[in-house]
């Protein structure tokens, strides 16, 4: 193997790592579906809303 790959895509690894690091203390890669649901739903759902939303992306003929 060439240095020059080792050299030029050491930053590479060392950040991939750093980043895998990150998420595991922060709680990315645990695996409670009851949490992450709660955090997935939003608190104030409402009709109004979703028809607005509809409105402002759905084009009309």
């Amino acid at each position: 193997m060439d240095i020059r790959y080792l050299i030029v895509g050491s930053p590479f690894i060392i950040a991939f790592f750093y980043t895998l690091f990150w998420l595991r203390k922060w709680g990315a890669f645990n695996s409670n579906n009851d949490n992450l649901s709660k955090k997935m739903t939003p608190k104030n759902e409402s009709l109004e809303n979703n028809f607005i939303l509809e409105n402002i992306f759905l084009p009309k003929h």
